[in-house]
């Protein structure tokens, strides 16, 4: 699994823009506005948005965590101590698993004015066709 083959199945018009529990309401709204699709309730539950987090005194430079992000949200280079872009990172944790030395976690953003998010569903509102 993972985003892209995700992306380019619905690219392919083959999977539903709801189900990345990761992104949440947003992306399913992003999703539906940029494709011209009819928004549908999140398939899943939405987790509290978390970023990952690299230890950098453990961290070996293996580039295995790069490799994986989907959204290039860590920099680094080989053998070179690595770090995350919080404010990129979509909390996907496709970055955990190939992570040789278990360096890297998952902590959850705290909740402020940019990261609070409406707990109920969004029910887009469309203009009444005239004739």
């Amino acid at each position: 699994a993972g985003c892209r083959p995700y992306a380019e199945a619905i690219a392919k018009g083959e999977a539903e823009i709801n189900r990345c529990p990761p992104g949440g309401e947003a992306v399913v709204m992003q999703l539906a506005d940029l494709l011209g699709r009819e928004p549908k309730p999140l398939d899943g539950a939405a987790k509290p948005k978390r970023v990952a987090l690299i230890d950098e005194n453990t961290c070996i430079g293996c580039t295995l965590c790069l490799q994986a992000c989907p959204v290039d949200a860590i920099l680094g280079a080989a053998k070179q101590m690595h770090t995350v872009i919080a404010s990129e990172c979509t909390g996907c944790e496709l970055c955990v698993a190939p992570c040789p030395v278990e360096c890297i976690t998952m902590e959850p953003v705290p909740e402020e004015i940019r990261t609070w998010q409406w707990p109920y569903p969004v029910i887009p509102i469309k203009p009444e066709a005239h004739a």
